[in-house]
């Protein structure tokens, strides 16, 4: 829980090219639409 809440929170700080980067290494492009709805969402809050 705690590594999902600092990766949320870095994506809110501005800080979200880099978990970007390292969650494509992983999973591909699956990652973009969270990254995107993240900050999203992180903008209208």
């Amino acid at each position: 829980f705690m590594h999902s809440f600092m990766i949320v929170f870095r994506v809110w700080c501005g800080e979200w090219i880099e978990s970007m980067w390292d969650c494509m290494l992983v999973g591909d492009v699956s990652c973009i639409p969270f990254f995107l709805a993240t900050v999203v969402i992180g903008n209208l809050v």
